[in-house]
Order: structure tokens, then sequence, then C-alpha cells
């Protein structure tokens, strides 16, 4: 098996850059992409496979982890002996919140310690709440300084204290976190498609959380299990997906250094990668 394998999640491609630029480091390395459920001979052949290193690298999703990320470490049949050196980068916006004392406990339930987290900040896309910052070339090269950095740590193999934000920072990104995902699971959002779109179907290959379906050469939204990740507006090549009323007038933004097509949910397009 490959020395290291990096589990990754991203809807716009911050998180995947970021994964790839680690595996660039480290060399032998495998990416598995977490969007696609893993099926049960993945999981079960991969108690057999002992990696020197293990990472998850995904975005901050209302201060915690995504929960299709939730989702795919539950079902990995992870445990000591297939994991050694276990490592996490999370981009996001502005802050981490309480990402790292989650996945420490989240594998702590398979007797495997999480060595190293870290976060970087990088160009935020949730343009459902905010519009596209200004200075993109600029968060872009301070996030790919930040990712060296942390990869050349991880190279090493360096660890130390798993630690979140102090106790009030902490306790408000788990209500914000408990009430986003709430909102996230219950409420459909208003997801809208114009006459613009082509039926490309872009938008439904791109969705982790298999929301989308292509009906009549349109696309239909189940709203569902919408895991918040604005693939399918930001990447919508007309920009004809919108959500609530407010997209629509907002700069859309994805990763310029990834191609649509590595962010795919298929099983083809999730495992093989290797850098």
């Amino acid at each position: 098996m490959e020395k290291n394998v990096i589990f990754w999640f991203s809807g716009t491609g911050n998180s995947l850059k970021a994964a790839k630029d680690i595996a660039a480091v480290l060399g032998d390395t495998e990416l598995v992409n977490m969007a696609a459920k893993p099926d049960q001979f993945f999981c079960q052949a991969f108690l057999s496979r002992k990696a020197e290193r293990i990472g998850f690298v995904y975005p901050c999703y209302a201060g915690g982890i995504p929960k299709a990320v939730v989702r795919f470490v539950e079902q990995l049949n992870l445990n000591s002996d297939s994991a050694g050196y276990v490592f996490q980068l999370v981009t996001c916006n502005e802050n981490g919140g309480n990402c790292g004392v989650q996945m420490k406990r989240l594998l702590a339930t398979k007797a495997v310690d999480l060595s190293y987290s870290k976060w970087v900040s990088t160009v935020g896309n949730y343009i459902v709440l905010y519009q596209l910052e200004k200075h993109i070339d600029e968060s872009l090269r301070a996030a790919d300084e930040k990712t060296r950095a942390i990869a050349a740590d991880i190279q090493v193999k360096k660890s130390g204290e798993i630690r979140g934000p102090v106790l009030p920072l902490r306790a408000f990104f788990g209500v914000f976190y408990a009430i986003g995902n709430h909102y996230m699971n219950t409420k459909p959002r208003q997801f809208t498609v114009t006459d613009d779109c082509t039926g490309c179907g872009l938008c439904a290959k791109l969705c982790p959380a298999g929301n989308i379906a292509m009906r009549e050469g349109s696309p239909t939204f189940e709203h569902s299990a919408c895991a918040q990740c604005m693939a399918c507006i930001q990447w919508c090549p007309r920009q004809a997906v919108n959500c609530g009323t407010k997209t629509a007038r907002r700069t859309h933004y994805h990763h310029p250094e990834i191609q649509a097509g590595e962010l795919f949910h298929t099983k083809n397009a999730t495992q093989g990668a290797r850098v």
C-alpha cells in the first residue's frame, strides 16, 4: 500500500488544493474523496492496509466538521493497527472552530489518536451569506504558504496537544454547529434554476450529498440531505443555479487550480488518485 493516504472533502476546491499540496510534499500518497460513500469492500479492505501517515483535509462548516465527513469517518474501519501518524488540515474563511477537538473525539471511538491538527484561512465560498472577498490572489498565496509549512510539519510527523478555542468560543461554536446542522437537515433551501441552464448536469455530478437529480434535462433539488458546500452554485458555467434571493448578484468562486471533474463523487473519481 502507499505510505500515505489523505481523505479529502471539498465543494469549491480549496480543500482539495490543500490535500494535493500536502501530497506533493509527502510523495507516494493516495487521495480519497470522502464525498463518495465508502462501500463495504473499501471499509473492510482498509483494515489490512497499514499507512505511515493518514490525513483528513476538509472545510470547516458552521464551526465544525461537515456531516459528510463525520459519516465517512464513522463508517471507515480505521483502527490503531491500520493508522500510524494521523493528521488533519481544515480550510476555513476565518477560523477552524471546534474541528480539532471534534475529530480527536471521533477518532478516539476507534482507539485512534489524532496527532496533528491545523487550520488554514483561505477564500470563503459560502455565497448564501456573504459576497466574495476582493483580494482573492493574496488570500490564496497566503493559504498556499501556510499549507507548505504545515506539510513540512507532517513530513517529519510533528505532533502536539490538540486544543480547541478558549471555552467561551468553544461553547459558541458548539451552539452554532448544532443550529447550523439542524437548519441544513430540516429547512429546505430555496434552490432555483433559471432559464439559462443548459442541462449540462455538472451540478448533479458535483453534489456530495447526491441531492440533485437531472429530470427532463433540468436539475431537481431534493432538499433532504444538502451539505451546503455551494458547489452547485459556484461551479455552474451559466450561473443558473441560485439559493435564495442574493446569490445571483454575488460573485461566484471556485479554486482556480482545481478542475470540476476532480471533485466528482463517483466511485471512479474517488479512488486511484495518487501523487
